[in-house]
C-alpha cells in the first residue's frame, strides 16, 4: 500500500511510475541503520492521543538513542515528549489521562500531558524501570536492582562501591546459573517497588527476596500488575533455589500492599512456567499464561483464568492450538485481546464473553496481515493501536475503531521511514506450502532480490532459523533482515520446518530429541520445492546461513551429503559439540529437554549425543564456511565456534572466524553490525556470484 501511494504521488508531481521504479536501489548497511525503529505505542485513556518511541542510530558514535513522541490519533502535529531536549522511554498514561510516567536518565519521572511540571520520583542507586500505574491512580509500580540483605539504598550504594574498588575480582559459584545470557549473575536482584505519583512512599514490596521480579534476562513490566482497587499486586517470579538452572517452574504471586502478608504463589500446583498476570476490570479474575510441561520452555502457552474468590484456575481456550503470547482485557471486561503467532504472522485475536461465559472454542481474528504486536486499548474500548511490520516495511503505529463486528477505519499513523523506503527496492515475502517429513503441510517463503528481472537467474541464500522453537515471520528483522541478505542480488528461501511456532503444539514439539532428523527432511524438501517452483532461483549457486539452532543446522549440513548442494556456508553462534554444549550452557532445562537429559546417561549418549553432534562428522567438511560468534554468548559459548573453525582449518577447508568480544548471542552494536553484514554479504558474494 505504501509503495503504491508513493508511486502515485511521484507520477502526479514529477515523473512516470516506471522511471521511479528504475531509480529505486538495493538497501545498504547505511540505509539499514538509518531506519527509525518505532515501538511501544500507548493510547491515551480518551483515545485521542498516542505516545510511542522512536529509536535512531548514530553510526559514528556507535550508539542508539530512543525518544518518545506524542501524536493525535486523528492525525496532526507530532511533538517530542516531554520536550525536544529530553530522551524518554517507557511512557505510561495515568488512568485519568492527566499525567505521564516515564523513565529518563535511568530514573522514574512524571510530567503533565503538555510535558510541564516534571518531577523526578526516584533516585535509586540501580535506577528504575518498568512503570505501571494502578487503576486507582495513587500508585506506580517499578523495578530496581538491590542487594537482598540491604534494607536501605545507602546499603546498596556502599555494597556496590566496595565491589568496584576491590583489588581481587573472581567469580565464585556454589550453584549453577552463575551466568546468564550475556553476563555473570550479579549479587543483586531486581525487586518490585511502589511509589506515589508525587514521589512519596517509595518502598520495596519484595524485600529480602532472593529472586528477580520479573525473572531475567528479558522480563519487563508485563510481569506485574495491580488489582483494580490498587490494594494488591500480582507479579511473576522464579524462586527455585539451586534448581533455577534446570527448572522452568516460574510462578504468579499475589501480595497485599498494606503489608499484612507475604507474597503467595497462586500457581504452585503447576510445575511449568506461569507468568504475566492481568487483572480483570471487575477484579474477580487474573489472566496469565501457563506452560504445563516442566522443563519445556517452548510448550504451548495456555490462557488461564484464576478465580480470586475460589483460588481455582481454568484454561479458557483448551481447543485452540496456538500460544497466548500476549493478552489484555477490554475496559468493560467483555473481551480479551490476544496476540499469537499463526503461520509466520503475529496476529491479533479477540475472545468475546457471552451470557454463558467464555465459551468460544477459538478466538476471532481481528488483524492478520504482516506482524502485529504491542496492542493498546483506550479506556472507552472504542479505539485500539498496535505496531505492524512486514518483511518489506519496518514497524509503524496503526490505529482503528473496534466494535462488535470487528475493526473499521484502520489507518497508519506513523511515517518516519517513508522518505527512505521510497528510495529502496524491497520485495515482499511470497508464501508457499509443501509436504514435509510426515506428509504434513509445511510453510516456506521466497523473497526476490532488488535486481530481479524476469528471465534471469539469481543465486540463493537458504536461511535456517534458530530456537529451534522459533519461526521466520513476515517482519522487518532488526538483525537477520531479509532485504539485507537479498541486497547483493540473492534470492532468499526460508522454511519453517517442524520445531517452528505457529503451526500447533505437536509440530513445534516434533524437533525435540530429533535435532538431526525429520527437521532436515523438511528443510531439504522445502528448498527443493522453492527451487522447482521458482525458475529464477539458480540451483547451482546456493548458500546456507543460520544462527543458534540454525547455526547447528548449518554445522550438521556441513558434515552430511546435503552439503554437496551448497557453495558456501555461514554459521552464527551455532552448536557444534552437544556434550560441550550441555556442560557449558546456562539454561540446563533447555538441553535436558531437547536432548532428553545429560550426556553421562549411556542411553542418551547413544541416541542423542553420539548421533546428532555435528563435530563427529567434521571429517566430511569441504564447503567454504564463515564462522561468527559473540564472546559474551553464554547460551552457546564461543568455544563452539573455535572448535568448528579448528576442524575446518586443520582440513584445509576455506574458512574464516570472527569473534566479537563485546557481543552476546546477538550482534547489536551499530558498527559491529556493519562489520557483520559486510563479512556475510562478502562471503556469499565471493562464492555465489
Amino acid at each position: 500500500m505504501l509503495t503504491k501511494k508513493l508511486f502515485l504521488a511521484a507520477s502526479l508531481l514529477v515523473t512516470p511510475v516506471a522511471l521511479v521504479a528504475q531509480t529505486q536501489r538495493a538497501i545498504t548497511i547505511q540505509d539499514f541503520e538509518a531506519v527509525k525503529a518505532i515501538g511501544d505505542p500507548q493510547l491515551s485513556p480518551d483515545g485521542k492521543w498516542v505516545l510511542y518511541s522512536v529509536r535512531s542510530t548514530d553510526m559514528a558514535a556507535n550508539k542508539r538513542k530512543s525518544v518518545t513522541v506524542m501524536q493525535p490519533v486523528a492525525g496532526g502535529t507530532v511533538k517530542q515528549f516531554p520536550d525536544a531536549n529530553t530522551a524518554v522511554t517507557e511512557a505510561r498514561w495515568s488512568p485519568d489521562g492527566k499525567w505521564i510516567a516515564y523513565t529518563s536518565g535511568g530514573q522514574l519521572w512524571v510530567a503533565d500531558v503538555a510535558g510541564g511540571n516534571k518531577k523526578q520520583l526516584t533516585s535509586l542507586s540501580d535506577g528504575a524501570s518498568g512503570p505501571v500505574w494502578a487503576a486507582s491512580g495513587d500508585k506506580i509500580a517499578l523495578v530496581s536492582g538491590v542487594y537482598p540483605d540491604c534494607a536501605t539504598d545507602a546499603c546498596n550504594v556502599a555494597r556496590s562501591k566496595a565491589a568496584d574498588t576491590m583489588k581481587v575480582h573472581a567469580h565464585i559459584a556454589d550453584n549453577l546459573m552463575y551466568r546468564h545470557w550475556n553476563a555473570w549473575t550479579a549479587e543483586t536482584h531486581a525487586h518490585l517497588f511502589v511509589v506515589a505519583p508525587d514521589g512519596s512512599g517509595l518502598r520495596d514490596v519484595t524485600p529480602r527476596a532472593n529472586y528477580d521480579v520479573p525473572p531475567g534476562p528479558f522480563g519487563g513490566s508485563e510481569g506485574y500488575s495491580f488489582s483494580p482497587d490498587g490494594k494488591e499486586i500480582a507479579f511473576t517470579a522464579k524462586d527455585q533455589g539451586r534448581e533455577d538452572a534446570w527448572s522452568t517452574d516460574i510462578n504468579i504471586y499475589t501480595l497485599k500492599l498494606d503489608g499484612s502478608s507475604s507474597p503467595v504463589a497462586i500457581t504452585s500446583a503447576n510445575k511449568g512456567a506461569d507468568q504475566n498476570p492481568v487483572y480483570s476490570p471487575d477484579g474477580r479474575t487474573i489472566l496469565y499464561g501457563s506452560q504445563e510441561t516442566p522443563g519445556y520452555e517452548s510448550d504451548r502457552v495456555r490462557l488461564m483464568a484464576y478465580d480470586r474468590s475460589t483460588g481455582q484456575s481454568r484454561e479458557l481456550l483448551p481447543k485452540w492450538d496456538r500460544n497466548s503470547d500476549s493478552y489484555a482485557f477490554s475496559p468493560n471486561g467483555s473481551t480479551i485481546y490476544i496476540g499469537s503467532v499463526d503461520a509466520s504472522h503475529t496476529k491479533i485475536f479477540r475472545l468475546m464473553r457471552s451470557p454463558a461465559g467464555w465459551t468460544m472454542p477459538a478466538p476471532e481474528t481481528l488483524v492478520s496481515a504482516g506482524n502485529n504486536t504491542a496492542l493498546s486499548v483506550s479506556l472507552d474500548g472504542k479505539t485500539i493501536s498496535w505496531l505492524q511490520e512486514s518483511a518489506s516495511h519496518p514497524s509503524d503505529v496503526y490505529v482503528a475503531t473496534v466494535g462488535p463486528r470487528g475493526i473499521t477505519g484502520t489507518r497508519r499513523l506513523t511515517h518516519d521511514n517513508d522518505a527512505l523506503l521510497a528510495q529502496l527496492k524491497v520485495n515482499p515475502i511470497e508464501e508457499f506450502w509443501f509436504k514435509g517429513a510426515n506428509g504434513d503441510s509445511v510453510q516456506g517463503f521466497v523473497i526476490k532480490p532488488p535486481q530481479y528481472e524476469a528471465g534471469k537467474k539469481f543465486p540463493v541464500i537458504f536461511l535456517i532459523h534458530g530456537g529451534p522453537q522459533g519461526e521466520w515471520a513476515d517482519q522487518w528483522h532488526s538483525r537477520w533482515n531479509y532485504q539485507m541478505f537479498a541486497a547483493p542480488g540473492f534470492g532468499i528461501v526460508a522454511i519453517n520446518p517442524r520445531g517452528s511456532i505457529g503451526y500447533g503444539a505437536k509440530f513445534t514439539r516434533g524437533i525435540s530429541m530429533d535435532w538431526g532428523g525429520k527437521v532436515f527432511v523438511d528443510l531439504e524438501k522445502g528448498l527443493n520445492a522453492a527451487l522447482a517452483n521458482n525458475a529464477w532461483l539458480d540451483s547451482t549457486r546456493v548458500g546456507a546461513a543460520g544462527g543458534s539452532f540454525g547455526g547447528y543446522a548449518v554445522n550438521w549440513i556441513a558434515g552430511h551429503p546435503m552439503a554437496n548442494r551448497f557453495k558456501a556456508l555461514f554459521t552464527h553462534d551455532g552448536v557444534f559439540n552437544l556434550e560441550n554444549m550441555y556442560g557449558a550452557t546456562e539454561e540446563i532445562w533447555f538441553t535436558d529437554f531437547e536432548y532428553g537429559g545429560p550426556y553421562w546417561d549411556p542411553k542418551l549418549m547413544e541416541s542423542q549425543y553420539r548421533k546428532f553432534s555435528p563435530h563427529l562428522f567434521a571429517g566430511n567438511f569441504h564447503v567454504p564456511h564463515l564462522v561468527v560468534h559473540g564472546d559474551l554468548d553464554y547460551r552457546i559459548p564461543s568455544s563452539e565456534a573455535m572448535s568448528l573453525f579448528t576442524a575446518l582449518q586443520r582440513q584445509g577447508v576455506p574458512s574464516r572466524l570472527i569473534i566479537f568480544p563485546d557481543e552476546g548471542h546477538w550482534v547489536l552494536k551499530p558498527q559491529n553490525q556493519q562489520l557483520w553484514w559486510g563479512q556475510v554479504q562478502g562471503w556469499f558474494s565471493k562464492y555465489l556470484q
